[in-house]
């Protein structure tokens, strides 16, 4: 199998996935995501989804389900 190596460090990528937690913006909502399968760059930690993972995200996004928890935000303004 060919390696696969970071495109912002150069790092060699292990082909083990680690669970990670996305966070995600669209049409003025936020979602979170969390057991998401990505490999991780262990120098920068850049993170590299499957085409399968983004899609699976993509339609949960614009066909939301029952959430399994709400998170409660701040939102702050950061006055200069």
């Amino acid at each position: 199998m060919k390696q696969d190596f970071c495109e912002y460090c150069n790092a060699e990528l292990v082909n083990s996935e680690k669970l990670v937690t996305v966070y995600r913006h669209r049409k003025a909502q936020h979602f979170i995501f969390e057991g998401v399968p990505a490999r991780v760059c262990p120098r920068c930690g850049e993170r590299y989804f499957s085409a399968q993972v983004v899609r699976e995200m993509d339609d949960l996004m614009k066909h939301p389900q029952a959430p399994v928890a709400l998170v409660q935000v701040p939102v702050m303004a950061l006055h200069r």
